[in-house]
């Protein structure tokens, strides 16, 4: 029973790397973009690509494990885990939220690449990425350190 609660630990571990690692190579591959506009669309279809098929997947794999292993082992009004669970939350509404906004923005850099409404679009969606990544590793510092808020 022990092996089986570290190997879900293992998991959880597993996925929260892959999803933070991709997450924070998001933001510099935006900032790339940014100053690119010749190939932005095309940065920013492989960004797309990588949080479709690696950000996303590797978070909800750590989500699944860490709420086993939360209801396995934890007491449910444990501080730590409750604020992690709300900014994971908050972190799935805006990662919903910013797929399709990625989709626009794949669209205007491919139809206008330096339009002013391209300017705009780039600062504030590098900004709400990085926003994400923060609260990423806040969640992360939290599965590490567990810290006692209450």
């Amino acid at each position: 029973m022990h092996e089986m609660y570290f190997s879900i630990k293992w998991i959880h571990i597993v996925g929260a790397c892959i999803g933070f690692g991709s997450n924070v190579t998001h933001l510099f591959w935006l900032m790339a973009a940014n100053g690119d506009s010749e190939n932005r669309a095309n940065i920013l279809r492989l960004v797309k690509k990588i949080d479709d098929y690696m950000a996303v997947p590797a978070w909800a794999i750590a989500v699944m494990a860490g709420m086993t292993m939360w209801l396995w082992k934890w007491p449910t009004n444990t501080s730590w885990i409750i604020m992690s669970l709300i900014l994971t939350t908050i972190l799935t509404v805006m990662g919903i939220a910013f797929g399709p906004l990625m989709k626009r923005w794949i669209r205007m850099a491919k139809e206008d690449p330096d339009g002013a409404a391209m300017s705009s679009w780039n600062r504030r969606l590098t900004i709400w990425w990085a926003l994400i990544s923060l609260s990423a590793l806040i969640v992360l510092y939290m599965m590490v350190r567990k810290p006692m808020l209450w």
